[in-house]
This record gives structure tokens, C-alpha cells and sequence, in this order.
């Protein structure tokens, strides 16, 4: 019995190899039947093992998108360090100043006071005044500023020129205020742009103009020297040669 299944399935071979030669059209579909099924048993085995991904166009576009968008969207530490930067903080405020303070005082030396500080505040500063120390012209509540000097005078001592134009409130080296303050007069080598300002036919830019000349050329030795400032001439000095003094 065995031996016919096998003869038939022999057959069987010779008649289809037959067939295939007489008809290579049929072959080559044959072959062609077989490579695919072939392929399609491969493909599916790399599609089981997830060895390979598949990415559709449109996702890979909005990827893209989303990743430009990250990138340009600005960080809250960048934002911090620009509100932080130094451009942006305020200078702080000055809390203190430094006076020199010379004279009839205990300790004659640079002291360093808080802001808003009388004179007053730098004599005690400076150990307080001595015994011989002249107080009668001296303006213990003027107001100091940084950089300031204040000169306590002893009794007899002669008034002498401070030799330039005084800060608001200095004392001079005569103990005195500026000179003209207690005869209501301006002083133009020491008043401020405030006072000259006051003053009739003198502008905002007169009294700077004042200020920057005696600053450049030295304090006026005669009232008649501020018609050597731009804007004051005879007319003008007229009317101010009452109310001023050097």
C-alpha cells in the first residue's frame, strides 16, 4: 500500500513538472504565488516583533511644530534676571556724610555723621568745644552736607575769607555764617541757585550762570564782578547792587 501512495505522489511530481515546462507562463505565476507569500510571512513577523515604527507625515509635522514653539518660548528666568539686572535696581539712598571739623573742638577730625546732620551734631562729634571757642556767630542748626567743612573759631580769632563759595549752612573760618546772611544780603560767591534766583532780573539760567563762572574763575572780589557773567550788564546790576555783597 505503501508503495502505491509513493509511486502516485512520483506521478504526481513528473506530471506537474511536466505541465510546468510546457506552460512557463504557469511556472513563472507559480514562482511568483510563492516569493509572495513568502514576503508577506516576513513583513509580518517584523510587524509582530516591533522592530520597526511606521510614522504618518502629519504627525512628524506637528512633532516639528511643537518643538519650535518650545524653543521660542521666552523662560521665567530670563524674565527674573532682566527685572534683577543692575540697569533696573535704584541707587540707594545716601545715609551718611563725612565733615571735616578744624578749630576750637576737643578732637579737630573727619567725622561721619547720618544724613541730615547739624552742625551742632558734628561739634559733638568732635568732643565738643573748647573753652576759648568764639560761638556767638556761629550757626550750630545749619544743616551739613557731605563733604562739608566746619571751622570752630577761638575767642579774637580774625575773620578771613573761606576762599571759595561755601555750602548751604558751612561755617567759615571766622565761626561765621556766609557772609551777608545776617545782613539779608546775597552773597553771590555762596549762595545757591535758589537765592540767586530770587533775586530781581535773575532767571534759573542766570543763577547757573553765576554758579559756573565763579566755579571756573574763582569767587568775584567786588559785587561789580558779576557783570562778567552772560546776561548781567549795567542795567541789571542796577538793580542788584543793593541786594548783593561778596
Amino acid at each position: 500500500m505503501a508503495q502505491i501512495q509513493h509511486d502516485g505522489s512520483k506521478s504526481e511530481k513528473v506530471c506537474l513538472a511536466r505541465a510546468l515546462r510546457q506552460r512557463p507562463a504557469l511556472a513563472a505565476a507559480v514562482v511568483l504565488v510563492v516569493l509572495a507569500c513568502l514576503a508577506s510571512v516576513l513583513l509580518g513577523g517584523v510587524a509582530a516583533t516591533g522592530e520597526q515604527v511606521f510614522i504618518d507625515r502629519a504627525e512628524t509635522t506637528d512633532i516639528a511644530q511643537e518643538d519650535e514653539a518650545d524653543d521660542a518660548a521666552p523662560t521665567g528666568d530670563s524674565e527674573g534676571d532682566r527685572a534683577t539686572s543692575p540697569e533696573a535696581a535704584e541707587a540707594p539712598a545716601q545715609d551718611t556724610i563725612v565733615v571735616d571739623v578744624t578749630g576750637a573742638v576737643a578732637t579737630p577730625s573727619v567725622v561721619t555723621l547720618p544724613a541730615g546732620s547739624r552742625v551742632e551734631d558734628a561739634l559733638r562729634a568732635a568732643g565738643g568745644v573748647t573753652e576759648d571757642a568764639e560761638l556767638a556767630a556761629l550757626n550750630r542748626a545749619a544743616p551739613l552736607t557731605d563733604g562739608q567743612k566746619v571751622h570752630v573759631p577761638r575767642v579774637g580769632e580774625a575773620v578771613t575769607s573761606s576762599g571759595g563759595a561755601a555750602s548751604p549752612g558751612e561755617v567759615t573760618s571766622s565761626g561765621a555764617s556766609p557772609a551777608g546772611a545776617s545782613s539779608g544780603l546775597v552773597n553771590i560767591n555762596s549762595a545757591d541757585a535758589t537765592a540767586l534766583d530770587a533775586l530781581p532780573g535773575v532767571g534759573p539760567a542766570t543763577a547757573q550762570a553765576i554758579i559756573e563762572d565763579r566755579e571756573a574763575n574763582g569767587p568775584f572780589a567786588s559785587i561789580e564782578d558779576i557783570m562778567r557773567v552772560s546776561g548781567i550788564g549795567e542795567k541789571k546790576f542796577a538793580n542788584l547792587k543793593d541786594l548783593i555783597c561778596v
